[in-house]
């Protein structure tokens, strides 16, 4: 595992966002979920749905 400063943190979060990767990031996990391919909680599943409503 990376270790990270918040600034860096920060950063990534925000080049990701900035550059819609991790939109389609989560739509990955969301359709991976919906299809049976990977299996969550239903609170993590709900988290990651509000999670794209917030970037998208």
């Amino acid at each position: 595992m990376v270790t990270l400063t918040q600034e860096e943190k920060d950063l990534l979060v925000a080049l990701l966002i900035s550059t819609d990767v991790a939109k389609e990031l989560v739509i990955s996990e969301i359709n991976d979920i919906e299809v049976g391919e990977k299996e969550l909680e239903t609170r993590t599943y709900q988290k990651l749905i509000e999670l794209y409503d917030k970037i998208s």
